[in-house]
Order: C-alpha cells, then sequence, then structure tokens
C-alpha cells in the first residue's frame, strides 16, 4: 500500500500544474486571431494573470511571433506574457478556418503566386489588369484584378470599390482571412462608399499589394490604418 501510495505520488508530482502567468504590458489587447490584423476580443491589465491553452505563429511583435491563445478564447502577443520562455511552453494550436488566417485552396495560393510574380514592377494609377501591367505598372486594384484573371480565368471588377462590392465573391470577416483573399481599406473607414485601397492576404501579419506611388509591387505587413485610411472588417473571397 505505503509502495503504491508513494508511486502514485510520483507520477503526480513528476507533472507540473498548469500555470497562470502574468500580463506584462500596461494594457494589452487579446485578439480573434495571432496577429495584429485581427479585430480585439477584450484588453488585459499589467499583472492580469491568463492561462495559455495553445500558442500559434503571427506578427512579429518585437521579434517575437508567438502568440499564445488564452482560456478566454483570444490571442495575446507572447512578448507581453512572462512565461518565462521564448519559445513554446504547450501545444501548437490547431489551423482552422476562423481566427488563425489558415492557408487558403490551391486557388487561393494561385491569386498570390500570380502577384509575387509582379514583384518590384512600379505603382502606376490605373495601371493593370488582366492582360498585365500598363504603363509599366500596377496599382492596388489593377494587380488584384490581374491575379485572379491568371488564377481563376475570372475577371472581377476594376476598381477597389467595386471589388468589395461585387456578389462574384464572398464577404468574410477578417478574422476569418485565408490566402487569396482580398483585403480593403476605406477613408474615413467608410467601407460602404469609401473604399480606396485592396491587397492580397498570404497570412497573418502579410499581404502582397502596389501601395502607392514611389513603391514597387511587393509584400508588406498589414497596417490597420493609415493616415486617413482605416482596414475594412470583412475580405472579399473569390474561390
Amino acid at each position: 500500500m505505503h509502495f503504491i501510495s508513494f508511486i502514485a505520488f510520483s507520477l503526480v508530482t513528476a507533472i507540473p500544474a498548469v500555470s497562470a502567468y502574468p500580463i506584462t504590458g500596461d494594457s494589452v489587447n487579446c485578439r480573434s486571431g495571432p496577429g495584429t490584423s485581427h479585430s480585439i476580443a477584450r484588453t488585459y491589465r499589467k499583472g492580469d494573470e491568463i492561462k495559455v491553452s495553445c500558442q500559434a505563429t503571427g506578427t512579429n511583435v518585437k521579434g517575437d511571433e508567438l502568440w499564445d491563445k488564452t482560456a478566454d478564447g483570444c490571442y495575446v502577443a507572447d512578448y507581453y506574457v512572462k512565461t518565462g520562455s521564448s519559445s513554446y511552453v504547450t501545444k501548437k494550436c490547431q489551423s482552422s478556418g476562423s481566427g488563425g488566417g489558415s492557408p487558403g485552396s490551391a486557388n487561393g495560393k494561385a491569386i498570390v503566386a500570380a502577384a509575387e510574380k509582379e514583384k518590384g514592377l512600379p505603382y502606376k494609377w490605373g495601371g493593370g489588369g488582366c492582360n498585365g501591367p500598363t504603363g509599366g505598372g500596377f496599382d492596388c486594384s489593377g494587380l488584384t484584378q490581374y491575379a485572379l484573371c491568371q488564377a481563376l480565368d475570372k475577371k472581377i471588377p476594376r476598381v477597389a470599390q467595386d471589388q468589395y462590392d461585387t456578389s462574384m465573391g464572398k464577404r468574410y470577416p477578417r478574422s476569418e482571412a485565408k490566402e487569396g483573399d482580398l483585403l480593403f481599406w476605406a477613408t474615413g473607414g467608410d467601407c460602404k462608399k469609401g473604399v480606396s485601397h485592396v491587397g492580397i492576404f498570404i497570412k497573418d501579419g502579410l499581404m502582397i499589394n502596389a501601395a502607392h506611388t514611389g513603391t514597387p509591387v511587393r509584400e508588406q505587413a498589414i497596417w490597420t490604418s493609415y493616415g486617413s485610411e482605416s482596414i475594412c472588417p470583412y475580405v472579399m473571397r473569390f474561390v
């Protein structure tokens, strides 16, 4: 009896208890997915303790690409969580269609690949379409129209607002974005009539686009607001 009890006690003590980890930032956003492009679900205060159910890679925050999924079901940048390690302290989160910016279909990959082939070409206002660059380059919606024509043999509208509104695709919350989906920005955040920019989602925190005069077609971090433009809450999926 004593021997069996000792073994049982040893096994119990050998498995560390699930720990709660303190938040180190003053006001830390917990997001719907592992990246700063995802919507804010709640905010933690410095010293709040969270339980981490799994971890995933996402937007790089001060050199740390890990994001911790909390018991509340949202993601916090690991940089702001005192886990005692800069690597995984628990299991990896499984990819899913929601909240994780999961990879798209083969067609989604093809959309990104078509745009990637045009990297380095200059921004050209009104440039580009299904037949390729015009005037030596692309503007934002010219690039997206070209990528879908090449990948899907599907001609979507030419203007960013019309690409956001068209019934040819289906809208999804930005937190459910997949590879090949189109991201949109609007002046003053008015996505009903003020869409002014569009890019192609690659993965959490990263897109490819033709941004503005002076920049080439390139990959860059997904931004939520810049100047008078704010990101729209939905993506468009054409696959």
